[in-house]
């Protein structure tokens, strides 16, 4: 296999006196500017195999097999590799967007600070041009009043807005790949939506790849070419959305995709998701 991101046999492991695996044998290639998503229940070992490919992962967890990343300068097997050597491809090849913000975003620190740092590692900007760079990647992710925003600590402004901001860290390195974990979970039901367009546009127009992590099928669906589906640590599918859609092989497949016929047809014609995109206030 090839391409920006291949992984054959990836494993997860917990090491210690009772070593046991979370993830066996996850293996699949993206493409440039393909959208892959990966879903399953919880503890099927979907945010696990993110932080594999992030090389996130902390003792007593440990990766396995293979997942290597393309860049300019050749490519990069991540399990085993060194943190520095790791440093040189997060953020500038691969980044992620978590389900909770706070997890990437520091309590201590203004938004424009902890922006200003990606930007000036990966991009080199200084000065006014870093100035200039904050504030125009805060109103891209679409938050009004940027100034604000940078003057903010996240204690100060809503969880949709926190989400945003992640977004505009995880994409300040201009980064070939996003992860996006369970990205819209944490957030109120009438800002989903919007951080959700949010997302799909960024990765639209600056031609990434994506995978995109969650336990809906419906909003994978959306935003799929393809789906990875995986249960108790394996994965059971690999298939083109549509496909996936209209004749699922493995039985837990077939029970998601009828689960997500059921919830359609039980909820009346209105429904749908309320979309505020200004500032998620």
């Amino acid at each position: 296999m090839s391409g920006l991101l291949t992984l054959e046999d990836l494993g997860v492991t917990i090491d210690g006196a009772e070593q046991r695996d979370l993830v066996e044998a996850v293996s699949f290639a993206l493409e440039p500017g393909e959208r892959l998503g990966i879903i399953g229940e919880s503890g099927s070992g979907k945010s696990v195999t993110a932080l594999a490919i992030l090389g996130l992962l902390a003792y007593p967890l440990e990766a396995r097999g293979s997942a290597v990343l393309s860049t300019d300068g050749g490519s990069v097997e991540v399990v085993g590799a060194s943190q520095r050597r790791l440093d040189r491809v997060r953020g500038s090849v691969v980044s992620a967007v978590f389900q909770e913000p706070l997890a990437s975003l520091d309590p201590l620190m203004r938004v424009g600070k902890q922006l200003a740092w990606p930007l000036r590692q990966h991009l080199g900007l200084r000065g006014d041009a870093l100035r200039r760079a904050v504030l125009d990647a805060l109103a891209d992710v679409q938050l009004s009043d940027p100034e604000r925003i940078a003057r903010s600590y996240i204690h100060e402004i809503s969880g949709g807005q926190r989400q945003r901001v992640a977004i505009a860290l995880a994409l300040a390195g201009d980064p070939r790949l996003l992860i996006a974990d369970e990205p819209t979970t944490a957030l109120d039901v009438t800002v989903q939506a919007g951080v959700l367009d949010l997302l799909q546009r960024e990765v639209s127009e600056r031609g990434m790849s994506l995978i995109f992590i969650s336990h809906d099928l419906p909003v994978v669906s959306e935003v799929a070419d393809r789906v990875l589906v995986m249960r108790h640590g394996r994965q059971v599918e690999l298939a083109e959305t549509p496909r996936l859609l209209a004749a699922p092989e493995h039985p837990y497949s077939r029970t998601l995709v009828e689960a997500s016929r059921e919830l359609d047809a039980f909820l009346p014609p209105s429904t749908g998701r309320a979309r505020r995109t200004e500032g998620d206030r």
